[in-house]
């Protein structure tokens, strides 16, 4: 039982020595607490050993299993059930038997038959008659499930580093994201994309490893280290994607001209933009006019548009009423790549295609009217994928392309372009 109670401890309680409240650093490598699956009825667990499941709130073992065996958990009005018997819990914790050591590289925990390194526990989801599951486990391990979902482990691995240390910095600065749920980070793109075992790879892992502990600091606290796909050719300023001004996440020159999303294209008629303004809850009638600054090369200065060209509203007139939405609005209502766009309405002869309003002053000037057929095509320009805002992954793979040979450290120069002002620290 002594053996048990040791292993149960490292499992159920998280490390603590890293500070949290002020984004400031320390010094011991924390744990991480992720929600792998959330509100399940029923899930399945094993492990690489001999394992129990034990109570978290008594730490009584409820039932002891052997290396390989499938055990079916369920929840139940009051507590779980453990292959069909009912128990009493608050939640449970998967803990696996180790003979001689605390730690074993090569044995994991299962849910669901996938492989995740760390401890696993269950709980009721919070507000919902399901149950969720938890990966605790040290930052680098989790980074090691990361990397790959984020960026491929392929490309040049001073590209790998720079998102690893991002990664790092995030998953820490957002470390409370999930607090009410009982944990602290989810495994979507909410958070960040976690697989456990199964999404690792040699060169994510090599890359992490290079760039253990390292994070993004700005005056001496962790910063927000956004990251997007590709941002078209300059990222943006944040204020003006989600209006908190940060020092650190300026507009700068990006190098993802030979991203797949540089530029793209969207069509769709008149009436289906005019459709998918009322399924939005916007009722104006039939659209008349859209008024939007053209896009110009960056650095742009537009009031209606970002440092970079990202639309940040764009007005439309019906003939029953008017709106203003933003770029983020429209960009969800049209799921498109991102705001960096420019719109065209289409007529049936390609010759009469129009740009969208071109003016800076509303009430002075007049609107181009959208006055023509449903089936005329409004035609969207765009370029990137993704906010803009932070490291750019196709421009950080196109500048260690580029990096001077031998250079081990490149990704810092990587991390100082897209994140301005910046130092890179230990924090463990």
């Amino acid at each position: 039982m002594v053996k048990w109670l040791m292993v149960i401890a490292f499992f159920i309680f998280p490390l603590s020595g890293y500070s949290h409240s002020d984004n400031s650093v320390s010094a011991f490598e924390p744990n991480l607490r992720v929600g792998i699956l959330t509100n399940q009825h029923s899930i399945e667990v094993s492990a690489d050993a001999k394992f129990a499941l034990v109570s978290t709130g008594t730490t009584k073992v409820l039932g002891d299993f052997a290396a390989q065996e499938p055990v079916t958990i369920a929840v139940r009005e009051s507590g779980f059930t453990i292959n069909g018997r009912p128990v009493e819990a608050i939640g449970l914790a998967v803990v696996m038997k180790k003979a001689h050591s605390l730690v074993y590289s090569e044995q994991y925990l299962y849910a669901n038959k996938r492989r995740y390194r760390g401890g696993l526990s269950i709980q009721r989801t919070n507000g919902k008659p399901g149950m969720t599951v938890i990966n605790t486990l040290p930052v680098e391990q989790y980074l090691y499930g990361v990397i790959k979902n984020e960026i491929s482990p392929e490309w040049p691995l001073e590209a790998v580093k720079a998102q690893a240390v991002a990664a790092r910095t995030y998953a820490l600065v957002n470390h409370n994201k999930h607090t009410a749920d009982g944990f602290e980070l989810c495994a979507t793109t909410d958070c960040q994309v976690y697989g456990g075992r199964e999404s690792e790879a040699p060169k994510a892992i090599e890359a992490v490893d290079a760039t253990r502990g390292l994070v993004l600091t700005y005056k001496g606290k962790l910063i927000s280290a956004y990251f997007h796909s590709s941002s078209g050719g300059y990222t943006e300023n944040s204020e003006n994607v989600w209006s908190v001004k940060q020092p650190y996440l300026r507009g700068v020159a990006d190098f993802d001209q030979n991203s797949p999303y540089y530029k793209w294209e969207e069509k769709l008629t008149l009436a289906e933009l005019n459709q998918a303004i009322s399924k939005a809850g916007y009722h104006i009638g039939y659209l008349q006019a859209v008024e939007l600054s053209p896009l110009s090369s960056p650095p742009v200065a537009s009031f209606d548009r970002g440092v970079s060209g990202r639309v940040k509203s764009v007005y439309f007139r019906g003939t029953t009423g008017n709106i203003q939405l933003t770029g983020t609005k429209l960009r969800s209502m049209l799921n498109l790549k991102s705001t960096l766009f420019d719109i065209t309405i289409s007529k049936e002869h390609p010759k009469l295609a129009m740009p969208v309003y071109a003016g800076t002053d509303r009430k002075k000037s007049h609107p181009s009217l959208v006055a023509g057929k449903p089936t005329d095509v409004v035609v969207i320009t765009g370029f990137g994928w993704g906010h803009g805002l932070g490291l750019s992954q196709w421009g950080a793979k196109a500048m260690a392309e580029k990096a001077p040979p031998g250079k081990t450290e490149y990704f810092k120069d990587i991390l100082k372009h897209y994140y301005q002002d910046v130092e890179i620290k230990k924090a463990y």
